[in-house]
């Protein structure tokens, strides 16, 4: 199950690689998800920090490689996962080079999908407790989210 609070932002292309992705999203509830555009994608105002973008290697070809580049400024935390087909494999060594988090090749199975979650999950569970710990020795009250 993920967790709640989570946000997945979602560009992907392919009809059948959408549906599928978000079936997995519903079946593990307690998420927010949103289906967005290249404009979305890259304006900040519009994502929360922390969230979980996912992009197939459509979204990516029309874009260009560069989006991720253009994401990783305005949203550093941001967790970019890439749903790649077998036919873009070599597109994957270039994206991960620009700072996406990881990838995974179709058939896009659950346990995959799940198990990239959770690391992102634990990472920023671990990341909040070393800000609160850093907090705690300057004098200072731990934000909360």
């Amino acid at each position: 199950m993920i967790t709640q609070g989570v946000r997945f932002s979602v560009m992907v292309l392919n009809d059948e690689v959408r549906r599928h992705i978000l079936n997995l999203l519903r079946k593990n509830e307690h998420f927010s998800v949103a289906i967005v555009s290249l404009d979305e994608i890259i304006n900040p105002s519009k994502k929360e920090a922390n969230a979980i973008i996912l992009i197939d290697c459509e979204g990516l070809l029309a874009c260009g490689v560069t989006v991720i580049s253009k994401l990783k400024t305005c949203c550093p935390e941001c967790k970019l996962i890439l749903l790649c087909s077998l036919a873009h494999r070599s597109m994957i060594k270039r994206v991960m080079e620009l700072g996406a988090y990881g990838c995974i090749i179709e058939p896009y199975q659950e346990w995959e999908f799940l198990t990239m979650v959770r690391l992102i999950l634990s990472g920023q569970k671990i990341d909040k407790k070393i800000k609160a710990k850093a907090g705690k020795r300057e004098g200072k009250k731990p934000q909360e989210k």
